[in-house]
């Protein structure tokens, strides 16, 4: 089938971005669309209110204006019932399609201006003569620029070649979306591109409409069907190293512990034992709250591999982590007679060249480190365990990295940012997960306390009291040095608190910093040196001074709640009553504050997580692509909750059902969509 308006230079600049057929070009779906299902007369406009309306050019003027030297251009439109001003700034070019006597459909919001009411820089067509105007109403559908296609070149070509369609091959059989209720593909894609003129605004909005539902639910049952594949890989895989927990492990790993285990504690640790002495090489995540404690589960781990002859690993996304990690291990471990090495890019060269060495002769059992563990120059004699912590911050290849330098080596992944169930599933939905869901006993709860930033004297006040009670206190401020919004700078702060509280010990730590100077601070405010300590986020994790029981978060509303939690939890360590204290930007709306105060009602990160995902996206709680998060075009986590669960149900039936292979269209079909997936499926 040939497009109209379609010559081979564009075909070729089409085809170089990957759009080579008919249904490459239907699949690129609209960004939003235009609410124009009815023609207004212009005499029935008003401020504020949207307006499309057609008339005449009786008049086109073009100058530039002395203030900002602008291009501007003004038309008088008249549809025989009124007239109105129409202003395009910078645009005046369009003089050479809009005369006097052209036709023009416009669409915007009119305000008043200096001549009555008018519209600035609206949308519009420019009708032929004759023309039914009734072409261009209904819900028009609004593209991102392809190739050399824009979104009105779009618009004309899209609707032309779903005009030519016929039934499109789809490659999920028809048995499984008809199921729940979804469109075939072609009707999906007719749907979505066109919405019937009777589709309320609201269906597109949230996506319910059955063609948008239909795609999102595509999307999902690629993702759910590639890391179904990826799980029946893993599964399938031998030549893991046996790790027993033999009756001399087990006392050993009693004597490890200076305290009891939870109930959640010792269920997770069970999981990962059968895991570790099934001969398959695990793939498990482990979430849990701040301070449920998935270190020490970590660390009996280890202390398993390294009992059964194995090397063991643990890799963190920050030097303070890493260096908060080997200290808590050597803690432990020293109660049984290992040691911990520490390998982080801040080592001298000659200790570094010294841990890598015994780290390849075998001399060195269990090390710590940073992304450094993955570089080239690290070997390991017989590694068997790879643990990798605050794993959203790594990209798949970079924990696939680590665990290919061992001969298929176990692998547990833990987070501390508790992740709502349906993001668990699309990110790690080919892992096996153990969820610690119990806190120690004995920690006092967290009062958590929202203020409005013309309340901060309030919160010095309080500050005062904490400071003659002789409590630490923790400052969080957002960034660095002053952005382009103004937020208050760390260092900024650092001037600030020392002035407002001259009889106190206030210091700095940030991501800035030199690693010497940085864990100076820390290690002051962690004796007790320091009485104040000023930061930015660099605290979030890796931070564990239990006689802190006071945290400050400055500007609170700039931050994701799941993160605000996560700061949350450098307090509430020890014996004291803790207090986090959330003070809101000046600019703080009454929504930002309502979102604030979730934080107020429950210490659940789970039930955190879940508002922050409702509130923020999956994208914005996981960061940027690299950590694993999926392109959705379509779907939403939130508002097709459904859908989701019903894709993941359907892949994994499909492939547990099939055995062996997949139809070839299905195979195909995925490993286009997630082939990097598939490649990398043991490690996540």
């Amino acid at each position: 089938m040939r497009l109209r308006g379609i010559g081979p230079r564009w075909a070729e600049e089409l085809a170089a971005i990957g759009v080579e057929t008919i249904g490459d070009l239907v699949l690129h779906l609209p960004l939003r669309w235009m609410d124009r299902r009815r023609i207004d007369p212009l005499k029935r406009a008003r401020p504020g209110e949207p307006l499309t309306a057609v008339g005449t050019v009786q008049e086109v003027r073009t100058l530039r204006t002395r203030r900002r030297g602008l291009d501007l251009m003004q038309l008088l439109l008249d549809d025989g019932t009124a007239a109105m001003r129409i202003v395009f700034f910078g645009r005046n070019y369009l003089a050479e399609y809009i005369r006097q006597g052209t036709r023009l459909l416009v669409q915007g919001v009119p305000r008043l201006g200096s001549h009555g009411l008018e519209l600035t820089g609206p949308e519009f067509e420019i009708l032929r003569e004759q023309e039914d105007p009734a072409r261009l109403t209904g819900w028009i559908p609004v593209y991102e620029k392809l190739g050399p296609l824009s979104s009105r070149r779009l618009r004309t070509v899209i609707a032309e070649a779903l005009a030519g369609l016929g039934p499109v091959d789809d490659p999920i059989p028809r048995r499984i979306t008809a199921r729940h209720g979804l469109p075939t593909l072609d009707v999906a894609l007719r749907e979505v591109h066109a919405p019937p003129p009777d589709t309320p605004p609201e269906a597109l909005a949230e996506r319910r409409l059955p063609g948008l539902r239909r795609l999102a639910y595509d999307e999902l049952f690629w993702l759910e069907l590639a890391l179904a594949l990826a799980r029946r890989q893993r599964l399938a895989e031998r030549g893991a190293p046996v790790l027993d927990v033999t009756p001399p492990i087990r006392e050993r790993l009693e004597a490890l512990l200076p305290f009891r285990l939870t109930g959640a504690q010792r269920r997770v640790f069970g999981e990962i034992t059968t895991d570790l002495a099934s001969g398959r090489p695990m793939s498990r995540l482990l979430l849990g709250d701040v301070g449920s404690g998935k270190t020490v589960v970590a660390a009996m781990a280890m202390l398993v591999a390294v009992e059964n002859g194995c090397q063991a690993a643990l890799m963190a996304p920050t030097e303070i982590l890493a260096q908060q990690h080997e200290r808590t291990l050597s803690e432990l471990m020293a109660r049984v007679g290992r040691r911990v090495a520490l390998l982080t890019a801040a080592l001298r060269p000659a200790e570094a060249r010294a841990v890598r060495a015994r780290l390849a002769s075998g001399a060195e059992a269990m090390v710590v480190g940073t992304h450094a563990l993955i570089s080239e120059s690290v070997a390991f004699e017989r590694l068997g365990l790879v643990v990798i912590d605050e794993q959203h911050r790594f990209g798949v290849a970079q924990r696939a990295g680590l665990a290919e330098k061992g001969t298929r080596p176990h692998l547990l992944v833990m987070s501390a940012t508790p992740i709502p169930r349906t993001l668990a599933m699309v990110l790690y939905g080919d892992l096996d997960v153990s969820l610690i869901d119990e806190k120690p006993p004995g920690r006092v709860p967290i009062r958590t306390i929202v203020r409005r930033d013309d309340e901060r004297e309030r919160v010095f006040r309080g500050l005062e009291i904490a400071l003659a009670e002789k409590r630490r206190i923790y400052v969080v401020r957002p960034a660095v040095e002053e952005g382009a919004r103004g937020l208050k700078a760390a260092e900024q702060g650092l001037a600030e608190y020392r002035a407002r509280f001259p009889g106190a010990r206030v210091a700095l730590v940030h991501g800035r910093m030199k690693a010497d100077e940085r864990r100076a601070n820390l290690d002051a405010f962690a004796r007790g040196e320091v009485d104040i300590l000023v930061a930015t986020t660099v605290i979030e994790v890796g931070i564990d001074v239990p006689e802190a029981s006071v945290i400050v978060v400055e500007d609170a509303d700039r931050f994701g709640l799941a993160q605000l939690h996560q700061l949350r939890g450098r307090v509430g360590r020890g014996d004291l009553r803790s207090y986090c204290v959330l003070i809101a930007s000046a600019e703080a709306d009454e929504t930002a504050l309502a979102r604030l105060r979730v934080l107020e009602q429950t210490d659940d990160g789970f039930r955190v997580a879940e508002k922050d995902l409702e509130m923020r996206g999956p994208g914005e709680l996981t960061g940027t692509a690299q950590h694993g998060m999926p392109s959705l075009r379509v779907a939403d986590l939130v508002r097709h909750k459904d859908l989701l669960l019903a894709a993941r149900d359907d892949a994994f039936a499909l492939v547990d059902d099939e055995r062996g292979s997949l139809p070839e269209a299905l195979w195909r079909e995925v490993w286009r969509r997630h082939g990097e997936r598939l490649k990398l499926a043991r490690i996540g």
